[in-house]
């Protein structure tokens, strides 16, 4: 023991640096060596955490990524960490060239060797994360679900109209005062999924439900680039991260809550009254058919995934919306003025309405593209080594969407960064389509809730146009446009006035 102390003594500073240096030294030569020699081009790397300088602290990565396929080109190779590779796509026609017609070879999902500390967040694969067959089953049983549940019918349009009266009351409360609509849409959209999900929705002053859409909305602003150091780590030294065990400690609060409703449906399950999504997975999980994908860990990642595909993505594009509204009044007044002409102000609006209303789905599309909650979408992954556009990809190689920047791209937008519904209209008032417009992305690995966020956008903007005015608090100084980047892209806090039509 003594031999020992007195060898520690005699360490000194610059020795521990030297060690340190050629251990680093050692890694990149390790990192350098892996993969193909024609990798697409890209930034120069920083030994061993590679270009991992581009992602952290940036709140802003959508930016970046439009920098870099500047620069670059269409597609571009990242390096995170010691061995982590990141293709960036830009451009729609590459982005649909991967994900459509090679599709096969890019759908996959991240695991635990792109993301370490998925092994402890993630005991299932749910639908968003998971691969092969059991992705295949999971989906096909959702979407048929979200159908049996009234996706698409008039029953789930009354729900989605009952929470709009609750959004209707809020705001003839807060009529002639500053106000931030910060959290206004969260609840009511949160309780549409929790009418799918749970069979029923939860009043606005339940406590423990309020507390899980806390939870929520923390993981929704502080997950994405803000955490990509844990995510790159190896698990036990991503736990030594405050944000990452914060993290950890808010999914905790939420698998709880979720899996005390399945606890409920357990107990008091009648295969012969299936009553929402959750007995219609239980009755599938007994019989025994599909026992492959339908295990209990996958169960509360399936729904963990509703919630992220039908809560925090439409109220996000719902607060674009609004915050565009109020920069461009006079469009907000086009809007309301045929609204009022089409319906009047005697009932509430209806999806029956949309074809009386091109120039408010127009409205919908641009707050779609301009907001663009999801810049780089969901990864995927390489299911098997391909040569793509010239260069060869490996198996099991990260692939990023540049979404924003397809709906920023000047060669095809004109004056990208405008307000403009008009754009989306011909010379008959008929809606136009645009392939580099992908809300929410395409190819197998679409989001499965963009019907339901269709509706909702479209009940929920023509409702409150129909009953309120909305303003900016100072016209001399209006609100921001830049987004923050967390799981999605969403506006910085903005306050405004509210007015009864």
């Amino acid at each position: 023991m003594a031999a020992f102390t007195a060898w520690v003594e005699y360490i000194d500073t610059s020795t521990v640096l030297i060690f340190l240096v050629m251990l680093l030294c050692a890694l990149w030569l390790l990192s350098s060596s892996d993969g193909p020699t024609n990798w697409p081009p890209g930034p120069k790397p920083w030994p061993v955490i590679g270009n991992a300088d581009l992602f952290w602290n940036n709140d802003q990565l959508y930016l970046t990524f439009m920098e870099l396929a500047k620069t670059y080109g269409d597609v571009v190779h990242l390096r995170v960490g010691p061995s982590g590779h990141i293709i960036l796509l830009s451009g729609h026609e590459v982005i649909r060239e991967a994900f459509v017609d090679k599709g096969e070879y890019f759908s996959n999902r991240p695991n635990t060797s792109h993301i370490p500390l998925m092994k402890y967040t993630n005991k299932g694969k749910g639908i968003i994360m998971q691969d092969g067959e059991d992705w295949k089953t999971l989906r096909r049983f959702t979407l048929r679900a979200l159908r049996d549940f009234g996706l698409g019918k008039s029953s789930l349009e009354d729900k989605i109209k009952d929470e709009l009266e609750n959004v209707l009351d809020e705001l003839d409360k807060k009529c002639g005062v500053p106000y931030c609509p910060q959290k206004l849409f969260y609840q009511p959209v949160s309780n549409i999924i929790c009418s799918i999900i749970f069979g029923h929705r939860y009043s606005y002053d339940n406590k423990e439900f309020q507390h899980m859409l806390d939870a929520m909305m923390y993981r929704f602003e502080h997950s994405g680039p803000k955490l990509i150091l844990g995510t790159i780590l190896p698990a036990p030294l991503a736990l030594l991260i405050p944000k990452v065990r914060k993290m950890l400690e808010v999914d905790r609060e939420i698998r709880d809550f979720v899996r005390k409703r399945i606890d409920e449906h357990r107990d008091t399950f009648d295969g012969d009254n299936v009553r929402d999504f959750i007995d219609l997975y239980l009755k599938t999980e007994q019989s025994g058919e599909e026992s492959g994908a339908f295990t209990d860990a996958n169960m509360f990642e399936v729904i963990d995934d509703l919630f992220l595909a039908g809560t925090d993505t439409t109220s996000t594009t719902l607060l674009w919306g609004l915050l565009y509204l109020i920069l461009y009044p006079e469009i907000q007044a086009k809007c309301r003025l045929e609204i009022l002409q089409a319906i009047g102000q005697d009932r509430l609006p209806s999806m029956k309405d949309r074809d009386e209303l091109p120039y408010m789905e127009a409205v919908i599309l641009e707050i779609q593209r301009l907001g663009s909650i999801a810049p780089s979408a969901v990864p995927h992954v390489t299911s098997e080594s391909i040569t793509f556009r010239g260069y060869d990809l490996p198996k099991n190689t990260l692939v990023r969407a540049n979404l924003y920047q397809s709906h920023m791209d000047p060669e095809i937008w004109e004056d990208p960064v405008a307000f403009n519904p008009d754009r989306w209209l011909d010379e008959n008032n008929m809606l136009k389509t645009n392939p580099a417009f992908m809300p929410f992305s395409v190819g197998r690995r679409m989001c499965l809730g963009d019907s339901l966020a269709k509706m909702e956008m479209f009940l929920f903007i023509a409702t409150l146009l129909q009953r309120f005015d909305f303003r900016m608090l100072d016209a001399g100084s209006p609100p921001s446009t830049e987004g923050i980047q967390g799981l999605t892209r969403s506006p910085r806090k903005y306050e405004l006035i509210v007015s009864r039509v």
